[in-house]
């Protein structure tokens, strides 16, 4: 025996009555070993000597060096070792039923032989049999004294040299860092090594082993260790968590956790059929019921305007939703959580998210930096969306290595955005939010529609939601109005105000995606004021993205001044640029993604400006907002 099973994960049985009859060794120090009962969990601190001595007396014994086959069950065996177990025991059978108790060559080998033509098989040695018989009475007549033991035979000493296992374990070391160098570049060491070793020594040359005996001792050892080493404690200690924080929640929207990915899958662009790439999503999910509580996709970089459109979508009833995109789904989630999770990316530190979060009522957290089980809910499902949505479909982006030679996502995309917006929320409705749970066996629905049961969730308005889900700016009100985005908005309205306040610094309220009006808080009557760009002609429908395109266009012809016609020259171009984009898209077998195309198209943003439009000139608050509150700065830009 060897003391190289005194380490982590072996059990050691005592003998005498002790602290405890099994348990598994935790930890092993220096001076201690520390001891866990298998049975209820306590842990115990042992000196190791005592332990050894115990070892050698026979008091304390391991479980792993034992020759017979512990509390293996029939079925645990392999199907050639069951096959085996029962070939041997209809030879016991056929003895006992004529009634032989003491196995001979003259008692025995006459109903041998017979059992041997009935299974079609060379009659075994009534010596064998009767080794089998002695084993089958000492387990008690059970099955498991006549278990197969091959697993235990072999020669236990290494068959390789002991230069070459030396050259072998002292390169494992180098495999074992941070730097995660390749079992290859491994190996190539190691038989650099023994050549180095046979040129130098041409009378006593050794044998290069194989790439897996190689790799077989390079991966001997504690695995706890190995996972250490390669990936990091941070990680291995993540890996224990099962990625599933310890976190309980009782009811819906208690805790809702939101992050954003990029899908692996590229879609079409649903007028031109060109391709347009991989869309981003957001998706905020109740942590309770597992529930979708809503997302976002478009071209969007991770921001904050992605962010707010993400929660505009999940505080609010799904119906118009559904119904724009042509789903006839129910979707019962919507309201506004009490605590809500981000990761900590630069669209969750400013002081525009903190803001909302303010606003709406919710309590903001971050996920601690690198531990992704905090919010293993929504990391869960976007393991999910990649393995029951994206997978099978025409586009999917496969990792280097995982597809054929010569696959090319672009060229196999058929989808359109659209019609993967759809598919996705079908999917969503109709299939996920259906699967049970495996901690309680309920699916989503049933534990949303049993937690608002108890708890109701109360409707949102529209109407108060859309300002505080807008970007918020600071601006100087002048008589001759507003200027931001380098554009003047002014109206009857604006000038009223104007009038009975004089200059001053007011909140502005702005939808990056439809820069051709902005809402203006009015801090007496407590409502905002619908304002149009003077140059509405020009702004209407116009993101802040491609304005910015087109002013840089403007520039480079080397204009000092942007007047309305420059605008609107720069403005023809990149709609003719982009219409370029699509034709050269459309005429080439090779596709190429045109995203920048896609952003400016606003392609899976529009859900915002829709809910504009729809509404008032003016919007109505219910409470005081206090000024300094909202002086925030603009929506971040990717």
């Amino acid at each position: 025996m060897s003391v190289d099973l005194w380490i982590d994960g072996v059990i050691v049985e005592f003998v005498k009555e002790g602290s405890c009859h099994r348990a598994i060794i935790r930890q092993v120090g220096k001076n201690e070993i520390i001891v866990a009962d298998i049975s209820d969990g306590t842990t115990e601190r042992l000196n190791k000597t005592s332990l050894r001595e115990m070892y050698d007396s026979g008091e304390v014994r391991f479980l792993a060096e034992s020759r017979d086959h512990g509390e293996l069950k029939f079925f645990d065996l392999t199907e050639k070792e069951q096959r085996e177990t029962n070939r041997k025991y209809l030879y016991i059978k056929r003895l006992k039923e004529k009634g032989i108790n003491k196995i001979t060559a003259k008692s025995a080998e006459i109903i041998i032989r017979e059992m041997a033509t009935e299974l079609d098989e060379d009659p075994p040695h009534w010596q064998s049999v009767r080794n089998w018989y002695k084993n089958f009475i000492d387990a008690g007549q059970k099955l498991r004294g006549l278990y197969p033991k091959h697993r235990f035979k072999g020669c236990c000493s290494p068959k390789i040299d002991a230069k070459v296992l030396a050259i072998i374990q002292s390169e494992a070391k180098r495999y074992y860092k941070l730097s995660q160098p390749t079992m290859a570049s491994i190996v190539r060491n190691i038989e650099d090594k023994i050549i180095a070793h046979n040129i130098d020594n041409p009378q006593n040359p050794l044998e290069a082993p194989s790439y897996l005996t190689i790799q077989k001792r390079v991966m001997a050892g504690l695995y706890h260790n190995k996972q250490k080493a390669r990936q990091g404690a941070r990680a291995f200690k993540a890996e224990l968590s099962g990625a599933v924080s310890a976190i309980e929640t009782n009811r819906i929207l208690e805790r809702v956790e939101m992050d954003h990915t990029l899908l692996d899958i590229h879609v079409l662009h649903d007028d031109h059929k060109t391709l347009l790439g991989r869309p981003n999503i957001t998706v905020l999910i109740d942590h309770y019921s597992h529930m979708v509580l809503g997302y976002q996709l478009s071209f969007e970089k991770p921001s904050f305007a992605a962010v707010c459109m993400a929660c505009m979508n999940a505080f609010l009833p799904k119906e118009s939703f559904l119904n724009a995109i042509g789903c006839d789904s129910v979707w019962p989630a919507h309201g506004i959580p009490t605590t809500l999770v981000t990761d900590n990316g630069n669209e969750f530190w400013g002081k525009n998210f903190i803001a909302v979060a303010d606003e709406v009522g919710s309590i903001f957290q971050y996920c601690p930096v690198r531990k992704g089980n905090y919010k293993s809910r929504i990391e869960r499902f976007f393991g999910i969306v990649n393995s029951l949505v994206i997978d099978d479909l025409p586009g999917v982006v496969r990792k280097q290595g995982k597809s054929g030679d010569g696959y090319d996502a672009r060229q196999e995309a058929k989808m359109t955005f659209s019609e993967f917006k759809r598919y996705f929320t079908t999917w969503l409705t109709e299939i996920y939010h259906g699967l049970p749970i495996e901690e309680s066996g309920m699916t989503p629905n049933e534990l949303w529609k049993k937690s608002e049961e108890q708890f109701p969730v109360p409707l949102e308005d529209e109407m108060d939601l859309t300002p505080i889900l807008m970007a918020t700016h600071s601006r100087e009100l002048s008589k001759t109005g507003i200027r931001i985005f380098g554009m003047d908005y002014n109206s009857s309205i604006l000038k009223d105000m104007y009038r009975r306040d004089g200059p001053g610094t007011v909140t502005v309220k702005c939808n990056p995606f439809d820069i051709g009006y902005i809402l203006v808080l009015d801090q007496v009557n407590k409502i905002y004021l619908k304002v149009n760009c003077e140059n509405y002609s020009y702004a209407s429908g116009i993101s802040e993205f491609e304005h910015n395109k087109i002013k840089a266009e403007a520039k480079n012809l080397g204009k000092s001044k942007l007047d309305n016609l420059d605008l609107q020259r720069a403005r023809v171009k990149l709609s003719q640029e982009r219409d370029k984009l699509h034709a050269r898209n459309a005429r080439r077998k090779t596709q190429v993604t045109v995203t920048k195309a896609a952003r400016s198209e606003k392609i899976g943003v529009n859900d915002l400006k829709l809910v504009i439009n729809n509404s008032k000139n003016m919007l109505y608050l219910d409470s005081e907002v206090e000024e300094d509150e909202l002086n925030l700065d603009g929506w971040s830009r990717s």
